[in-house]
């Protein structure tokens, strides 16, 4: 099975047995909210839609991998490369830490020095893009912090918890994280 690791992560595809703790991820509001999820109750039968459209990629426009932990092998999440535009070699970045105890531990951080070595070496991909919602800071902190510009703001935009929020939109260049990473 194709790998790629970090220091504290392991980057994998991902595995049906997965699904068990990615339905309980996406039915938390806290993890779904950051992370801008689908709002209705995520059941089984969805999920497993999702795994097999995850597998069956017939555009080759997106790639999935499961996150977890070398010591334990402990699934802790997904992160993504979505919308690959592979004639402007761009494409959106996502990820999940749903494991609670493995949030604010580098977990992140170390998934996307794996997953943007394999999308700028593996892929050839120039640019990675994100949006993020403006509350959710501890994201928008690491998202600089790896070197993520802002490069615009969609003016409440997202509708969560009974107002509007703003919607940041930030991305990195292939050089950029070279001379940072």
């Amino acid at each position: 099975m194709i790998t790629y690791e970090g220091k504290y992560v392991r980057l994998r595809p991902i595995r049906k047995s997965d699904v068990e703790k990615s339905i309980i991820w996406r039915n938390d509001p806290e993890i779904r909210d950051n992370a801008m999820g689908y709002r209705f109750p995520v059941t089984e039968k969805m999920e497993d839609n999702w795994f097999e459209s995850a597998l069956d990629e017939p555009n080759r426009n997106r790639v999935v991998f499961a996150i977890e932990t070398i010591e334990k092998k402990t699934l802790i999440g997904f992160t993504q490369l979505n919308h690959i535009d592979w004639i402007s070699r761009r494409c959106y970045f996502g990820i999940i830490i749903g494991e609670k105890e493995f949030q604010g531990k580098g977990m992140g951080w170390d998934s996307m020095q794996v997953l943007f070595n394999y999308a700028f070496e593996c892929l050839n991909l120039k640019k990675i893009c994100l949006e993020v919602v403006s509350f959710n800071e501890n994201a928008i902190r690491l998202y600089r912090k790896f070197g993520f510009i802002e490069e615009g703001v969609l003016r409440e935009h997202v509708y969560l918890e009974k107002k509007y929020h703003d919607l940041l939109l930030m991305r990195i260049f292939d050089k950029e994280f070279r001379e940072r990473h």
